[in-house]
């Protein structure tokens, strides 16, 4: 009969021990699935229990993820400190063990003070000058190869990361931030790495994008002198030929000028495109080139006139070789490679950053086929009313305000009596 009820009495107790450390334990199996919030919440309750050993357990759990994930030393030795102050006797396992990872923690911070103040002293690279960015990067990397068990090193990669991407080193900034969340994955509960890196990233792409393209046309226009200057033109070249370079300038600027209305005015704009370019209502739409906000036109215009010219030059100095067939491939080549890399130029040069990409189709290549840029102004309202002659040919079809629609129609623009906005 006793060795029954000893059976028992253990048995409530280790099932008293599971159900009180079973919360930390499900917030640590969500810790390691990369669940950060679910086991933060699941620790908080815990942390606001009222029996003593639960609320322990939950903030050794919730101090090991601040140090070992997250990396804020500072706040583990805190939460530790907690431990110490809650009703549990002075000789518990866990306070025992709390004591000792404060202890720990205070000698990695003698050990390595001259690190700490360095992180402290460090300037923010965005207000700090170039001579003293350069003196932060190095003493940096000083930490990262002399001392590189230094406990706070996914610190040192941050700040290292930030410096090179003030420097606009935007490789050595991502490689650093993304360094910096690889040894400690939470660290974004701690400082914002992760927007640090996306930064360094999309720019580092911008960055290599707009250097190969630059590269791949300065090649591509010395290429066409060269070639041009082989074929010897002074030998061959008569006033026919700059007549037929004219001839398709003005080809392009007619096949331009008749394109592009006929594109936009068959193009439809729908209320959850409106919703997607955050153009708050009332918005006004305007797809014509005499509005005072669409100058990428032009832009557009100058790329196809140097592209042109370009192939019209290329063309001239191939046009003397012996077999047709090896002509037209190379300037077929060599064409298709022009416009794509005057495509990529225009595009970061006057629509990256500056307009808002959307599409009614969101899979496969149609999204980009059917999809257009959208150049939104903010606040436009107050300019259309003060000014509305630098807002000609506005779409109001979108306009819920029918005073607002009266005022418009009354006072706006039109290319001609005849012109109709789009729709």
């Amino acid at each position: 009969m006793k060795k029954i009820i000893a059976v028992t009495l253990i048995s409530v107790f280790a099932f008293g021990v599971y159900g009180q450390s079973s919360s930390s334990d499900e917030a640590e199996a969500l810790f390691a699935k990369g669940e950060y919030l679910k086991g933060m919440n699941i620790l908080t309750k815990s942390i606001n229990d009222s029996d003593p050993v639960q609320r322990a357990n939950a903030l050794q759990k919730y101090a090991e993820f601040y140090e070992n994930l997250v990396g804020n030393t500072n706040y583990a030795m805190t939460l530790y400190g907690d431990i110490l102050k809650t009703n549990l006797p002075d000789d518990h396992p866990i306070k025992s063990s709390a004591q000792k990872e404060i202890d720990r923690l205070t000698s990695l911070k003698v050990r390595y003070g001259s690190e700490d103040v360095l992180l402290k002293r460090l300037r923010p690279p965005e207000i700090a000058g170039p001579a003293e960015i350069s003196h932060q990067i190095n003493r940096l990397l000083a930490i990262i190869n002399e001392k590189p068990d230094y406990y706070r090193i996914s610190e040192v990669y941050y700040h290292l990361g930030r410096n090179y991407l003030t420097i606009k080193d935007y490789s050595q900034a991502y490689l650093a931030l993304k360094k910096s969340l690889t040894l400690k994955p939470a660290i974004n509960f701690y400082l914002p790495v992760n927007v640090y890196r996306d930064t360094a990233y999309a720019e580092w792409v911008r960055s290599t994008i707009n250097s190969v393209s630059y590269r791949t046309a300065g090649i591509l226009l010395i290429v066409t002198m060269a070639a041009f200057y082989a074929s010897r033109p002074w030998k061959w070249l008569r006033p026919q030929h700059l007549i037929a370079g004219s001839a398709i300038i003005l080809l392009w600027l007619i096949i331009l000028v008749i394109a592009y209305p006929l594109l936009v005015l068959g193009h439809g704009i729908s209320d959850k495109t409106i919703a997607e370019i955050s153009a708050a209502p009332p918005c006004f739409i305007s797809y014509w080139t005499d509005n005072s906000n669409q100058q990428v036109l032009k832009s557009l215009f100058l790329y196809g006139l140097i592209g042109i010219s370009v192939i019209f030059v290329f063309s001239t100095g191939t046009s003397r070789l012996k077999y047709r067939w090896a002509a037209l491939l190379i300037n077929t080549t060599f064409a298709l490679l022009l416009f794509a890399t005057l495509t990529t130029i225009f595009y970061m040069q006057n629509c990256d950053q500056k307009s808002v990409f959307c599409s009614e189709t969101q899979t496969g290549i149609l999204r980009y086929i059917m999809g257009s840029n959208y150049f939104v102004s903010f606040s436009m309202e107050p300019y259309v009313l003060t000014n509305p002659k630098a807002y000609p040919n506005l779409a109001i079809s979108n306009v819920t305000d029918v005073h607002m629609q009266e005022w418009i129609k009354k006072y706006r623009p039109l290319s001609s009596p005849g012109s109709q906005t789009a729709p």
